[in-house]
């Protein structure tokens, strides 16, 4: 009888521990004493207005949440202050997280936002041991400035390394779908398609991650290899012209997708300039697509940086629609095109340019 009365109380207290479950517990910091007594809201994440799961007030420089999160999901904390908002997206999961919402926000204590707050702090400490580095640069020195935009390329290189090893090792979570939006710009073409095809839907679920697949889509059509995508646009007069009027007629043609507000852009054209000069006769041709707003600002940057070139554009600013058939989100963006049409390079600049046109003419 004492055995049987033994296994009873064994299976009461084994069903009581699994009929409880356990969740969440949020301690909150927050650095000003003028955020007492306002709001700190729990907010889903996504694009919109999202409406407010939750909220807690700050008393003492302190808030704190209690729940139940089924799967860990991205979320958001907001503190509204006067004239501003701490905003610190985290991962909602079952456990206690600590939450600083201050310059620097971040939330730890649980596994996932570990991780997630430890890939942000490697790419920190990557990013701050460059700019210790450009701090004793000579900005008016072109060598040294030369030898800054190197050290900025391969620092921006060892971030997107790290970004994308924690993104490979964690295709189900939200937090590398977060990573992978919010380093776009680091990680080219192909990394993103590869990271993408082996997500699960939790990963794709995220806000951003189905428009960075529409553009992966756009990327195919106009990708290495394939033919060049005709348009119709206006030149300086307002005459309509085909980019078949100059692409695939047997010249090689750079595509320069361009605008007079771009100071990167501004700083490459003395290049082509003297690419265009050095190449005139030799079955070479520059198409300009401007992204410029107005047409005297296009006007402007046409004369002041003695461009010669073919120029279009529709004057339609970032939904420029050339730009959208080769899905361009940043410029100067260029698209090298073979004497037959077909699309032989994207994105190259300075040297790297100079060195494939020597090649091909």
């Amino acid at each position: 009888m004492k055995l049987l009365f033994n296994l009873s109380m064994c299976a009461i207290i084994v069903c009581t521990a699994c009929s409880r479950k356990s969740g969440y517990e949020i301690s909150g910091k927050v650095d000003s004493s003028a955020s007492n007594g306002l709001y700190v809201y729990l907010l889903p994440y996504g694009e919109g207005t999202p409406v407010p799961l939750d909220s807690a007030i700050v008393e003492n420089n302190s808030f704190s949440f209690k729940g139940t999160q089924e799967t860990p999901l991205l979320h958001i904390l907001e503190l509204k202050e006067e004239n501003s908002s701490l905003i610190l997206p985290f991962i909602l999961e079952n456990g206690h997280i600590d939450v600083a919402l201050n310059d620097h926000p971040k939330a730890v204590g649980t596994p996932e936002n570990d991780a997630w707050m430890g890939v942000l702090e490697e790419v920190e400490q990557i990013r701050s041991r460059m700019e210790e580095v450009m701090k004793g640069l000579n900005r008016k020195d072109a060598a040294q400035m030369a030898e800054a935009e190197k050290l900025y390329e391969e620092t921006e290189g060892q971030a997107a390394e790290v970004v994308k090893a924690y993104i490979r090792n964690n295709p189900g979570k939200q937090s590398a779908a977060k990573l992978l939006w919010d380093f776009r710009y680091q990680i080219d073409e192909n990394d993103r398609r590869e990271l993408i095809a082996n997500a699960n839907e939790v990963f794709k679920s995220v806000a951003g991650i189905d428009k960075m697949m529409e553009h992966l889509v756009v990327l195919d059509k106009v990708a290495i290899g394939k033919t060049f995508t005709d348009f119709e646009m206006a030149d300086t007069k307002g005459d309509m012209h085909a980019l078949s009027e100059y692409v695939g007629k047997g010249k090689v043609v750079l595509i320069d997708f361009w605008a007079s507000w771009c100071p990167p852009c501004r700083k490459e054209i003395p290049h082509l300039v003297e690419l265009y000069a050095g190449y005139k006769g030799k079955d070479f041709e520059i198409v300009g697509i401007s992204l410029d707003k107005t047409l005297e600002a296009w006007e402007k940057g046409i004369k002041d940086l003695a461009i010669t070139w073919p120029q279009l554009s529709d004057l339609a600013y970032w939904k420029n629609a050339g730009a959208a058939l080769y899905g361009v989100n940043s410029i100067p963006h260029t698209v090298l095109v073979g004497k037959d049409g077909t699309i032989i390079a994207k994105d190259l600049h300075g040297e790297e340019l100079a060195a494939k046109l020597a090649e091909l003419l």
